[in-house]
């Protein structure tokens, strides 16, 4: 089994210590360097809140690094690879090797990454007047945090006006006998590796899971795909789990649905086998554990500040249970919405109402607390959007209709095929694509949709956009799609309507 540290990474660059902080006291303090964190830092610096963010590990989190920039980095070139040799005049020059160049994937997410180097990230951060310091934050009180870092070094800090926490996430790890005594590997290792594991058993068949299946069957190596929910990707239509299950299928991963593993032992040639709940088992050289995240909150003193574990925020995103509008939260430790693009959507919301409030001078200043204004998340709610980079991809804006229904709205869902110019021309007559978007009758506006086709990434805005503005659909009709392209998708919404 390949070790569980691929590659050696320092976590803890040995600058931005403690000791070298020019001062003690900010108008605004963030625990956690994550797009959300520095979203916000950059928003609140502008408008001349001095500003500081603590960070424990890598400046940057585990976005660049280890999640979103990474993993699509992996999984791009196999798209393209596939893309070129569906089309009549490219894959007449594209080699018959149905694998791509695992180095320079390898090489081309080292240089995405850069080479797992925060010093790009900290000079943006610099350069918008954030101060920046390394160690792990702790509240003392209110408006008060200790940092410390991994030398011992440490420094009592004060914020004027906000304490934010932007400290992002954890892998669950599940409890199934046996697995503490297996290495196996996180989404970090996964996304990090240098070398194909022969023969790769993924745990959790949800967005990472499903990703890594795809990176890793791409790259030549032998992959399981294990899911405890009847098709895979269960957060999404049903339908969009059954396209991407028949692709992985095709592209021979081995995909097992309805199956729990209820152990997991390590062999006598360090191979690992999981058994299933159905009685069987299945063997591979290396374990990826993909079953969710979790927000990352301990050991950041709101235990010890009567904050649960579970907190809740109020629409600026304040954490009613700290008392007063000082301490924020932003990104996945909400648990409202764990993607990057939520969370620093969520960094500005908060970051407008921590500059409003300090226009007062005593943190009250005049925040509109209505839907869909400047100072109140709505969207993290309503209208979250999220693409699996799957091959096909699974793009997704807003509720499914079984969530819909579970809120009680009357809805019908719009069905239909990619038949027509535009797909044709991108896809040799071939595009295998569906769309479904979820219909609010009552209201005649959308409030879901879903695309699952090859680079079908894209076509999912125009429905965030028509559901954040509740676009009546008979105005919706009046938006046409240019000719020929992928888009003209929306032509079989309007016909339907």
């Amino acid at each position: 089994m390949p070790p569980l540290t691929p590659r050696t990474i320092t976590l803890h660059p040995e600058n931005h210590t403690p000791r070298t902080l020019p001062q003690t006291t900010f108008d605004v303090i963030v625990l956690g360097s994550g797009p959300a964190g520095r979203t916000l830092a950059a928003q609140t610096t502008t408008n001349s809140l001095s500003t500081l963010i603590i960070e424990a590990e890598l400046f940057g989190g585990d976005c660049p690094f280890w999640a979103c920039i990474p993993s699509k980095a992996l999984l791009r070139p196999a798209e393209t690879f596939a893309t070129a040799r569906s089309i009549t005049g490219a894959k007449e020059l594209i080699p018959t090797t149905p694998t791509v160049n695992v180095h320079a994937v390898f090489s081309r997410r080292d240089a995405f990454t850069q080479t797992w180097n925060d010093q790009p990230l900290i000079d943006a951060s610099l350069s918008q007047n954030i101060t920046i310091v390394r160690g792990r934050g702790q509240l003392l009180g209110k408006k008060q945090v200790n940092v410390r870092n991994i030398n011992g070094e440490e420094a009592i800090l004060t914020a004027t006006q906000a304490v934010v926490l932007a400290t992002g996430s954890d892998p669950v790890i599940p409890n199934i006998p046996g697995l503490s005594d297996v290495p196996f590997w996180t989404p970090r290792e996964a996304t990090s590796a240098d070398q194909v594991p022969a023969r790769l058993i993924i745990i959790g068949a949800g967005a990472v899971g499903t990703e890594m299946a795809s990176a890793y069957a791409s790259f030549g190596g032998k992959v399981t795909l294990l899911s405890s929910s009847k098709e895979i990707l269960p957060r999404h239509e049903p339908q969009a789990g059954r396209i991407v299950r028949k692709a992985l299928q095709e592209a021979q991963v081995s995909v097992r649905v309805s199956v729990r593993a209820t152990r997991v032992q390590r062999n006598a040639d360090d191979s690992v086998t999981v058994v299933l709940s159905d009685g069987s088992a299945v063997t591979g050289s290396t374990l990826l554990i993909a079953t969710g995240r979790t927000p990352r909150i301990e050991g950041f003193g709101l235990e010890e500040l009567g904050i649960p574990a579970r907190f809740a925020v109020d629409g600026s995103l304040v954490v009613t249970a700290a008392g007063g509008a000082w301490l924020y939260a932003v990104g996945d430790v909400n648990g409202l919405s764990p993607t990057t693009h939520m969370g620093s959507y969520q960094a500005r919301i908060a970051a407008n109402a921590i500059i409003a409030r300090a226009k007062s001078g005593e943190g009250l200043g005049f925040v509109d607390g209505r839907p869909w204004s400047a100072f109140t998340h709505c969207a993290d709610e309503r209208a979250v959007s999220q693409v699996i980079f799957s091959d096909p991809n699974v793009a997704q804006v807003g509720l499914t209709v079984a969530e819909a229904e579970k809120r009680k709205i009357k809805v019908r869902a719009v069905e239909a095929g990619f038949q027509f110019p535009g797909a044709w021309v991108h896809a040799e007559f071939d595009y295998k694509g569906w769309a479904n978007w979820v219909v609010d009758v009552e209201k005649n506006t959308l409030v879901g949709a879903t695309f699952v086709g090859r680079e079908a990434a894209d076509l999912v805005h125009a429905s965030t956009v028509a559901i954040v503005g509740e676009v009546p659909l008979d105005r919706l009709r009046h938006a046409v799609a240019p000719f020929p392209t992928v888009s003209e998708i929306y032509t079989a919404l309007y016909a339907a309507l």
